[in-house]
């Protein structure tokens, strides 16, 4: 199923508008996440999607069908929220067959398409259980399975994995994203989480205020962010950004004068600032070493840059220490200028949401 938003606008009481004139295709069976802060429009677009509100203005396709003015129950939807809302007095192999048994399927079959469905998300052998006897991860997939019994037209998921510890998070994403290939099924996934979105999504649409500020792969959003709101969302540690007055003239005769003249904001990547010259170098600039941290793996180093500091990922295996200067490369990827308006007016190949 292909879900197309044409000039989709939504006000609850005819003053204040939540979305404005919102316009986007989800492709047909792949997994979209839709990425914002609270309060950005997420759960909205998904609840348009899904029939549990009507657009006040604008008209939503599911392929060629208009479904603008249906409910939930017509568009034929599967919903999986944070509370897995499962009933606590059936048996897991009954909570799977219940919305068949709605259906009026007979006995025999249900059961016969729940444990498919049992199987496909890994809990066939949990069937006799209630699911006050499952772990969060385990309810969740019977969540899932029960949605997809219904046979929908499209799975919606809302912050599915917000009740989850962090390891079951990484393991249910995953799970996730296996169903999905596995049923080929149009998924909407809701999250705040960048890191989720991320990994799991064919495409991401990024939310803030009720506009979508860019819909496109994870690898697009990351590397040719439109603006430094979709710049600074996405990506760990977060971008650094500093006032362009900051390099002085440092960047003349980089970058073209025209682009300079309307930067306000420069925003590079922690693993575009870096001591090696195995990448295409922007340019190189000195700082001095503020702090130098070590988690596991991860080791995050601290730069001074005239009065600015810039973190970086890349000074592992550096022998200088704390408040000696250093001389570092800022490589063309992962480097960005944004206007006054915080749209992207320059990084390595850009290619940016109008």
């Amino acid at each position: 199923m292909k879900v197309t938003f044409k000039d989709v606008s939504l006000s609850y009481d005819g003053k204040k508008t939540i979305l404005k004139d919102i316009n986007f295709v989800i492709p047909e069976g792949s997994l979209v996440c839709l990425l914002g802060p609270s309060g950005g429009g997420k759960s909205t677009t998904l609840n348009l999607i899904s029939g549990l509100i009507t657009p006040t203005s604008g008209h939503i396709f599911f392929n060629d069908t208009d479904v603008s003015k249906k409910d939930a129950l017509s568009r034929k939807v599967g919903m999986v929220f944070q509370n897995y809302a499962l009933y606590p007095h059936l048996t897991i192999l009954d909570n799977i067959a219940f919305p068949l048994k709605m259906q009026k399927v007979p006995k025999e079959k249900r059961y016969e398409t729940a444990r498919k469905l049992a199987k496909l998300v890994h809990v066939d052998d949990q069937l006799n259980k209630k699911p006050g006897e499952l772990s969060g991860g385990q309810q969740q997939r019977v969540a899932i399975a029960r949605a997809l019994a219904k046979k929908p037209s499209i799975l919606l998921l809302d912050e599915p994995l917000s009740n989850l510890d962090a390891r079951l998070r990484i393991e249910m994403r995953s799970e996730i994203r296996r169903i999905q290939k596995e049923t080929h099924i149009t998924t909407v996934f809701v999250t705040h989480d960048q890191e989720e979105a991320l990994h799991i999504a064919d495409y991401i649409m990024v939310l803030n205020h009720g506009k979508i500020q860019q819909f496109s792969t994870p690898d697009d959003l990351y590397d040719h962010p439109a603006n430094d709101f979709v710049a600074k969302f996405i990506g760990e540690p977060v971008i650094n950004t500093l006032p362009i007055t900051t390099f002085g003239h440092d960047l003349d005769g980089i970058i073209p004068d025209d682009i300079l003249s309307q930067a306000a904001t420069v925003g590079i990547r922690s693993e575009a600032i870096t001591p090696y010259d195995d990448k295409p170098i922007l340019t190189k600039l000195t700082g001095k070493i503020i702090d130098n941290e070590k988690y596991g793996r991860e080791n995050t180093t601290k730069i001074d840059y005239n009065g600015q500091t810039l973190v970086t990922t890349e000074m592992a295996n550096i022998d200088a220490k704390v408040g000696e200067e250093i001389a570092f490369n800022v490589t063309k990827s992962g480097f960005f200028l944004f206007d006054e308006n915080g749209k992207t007016i320059y990084g390595e190949a850009k290619k940016v949401n109008d």
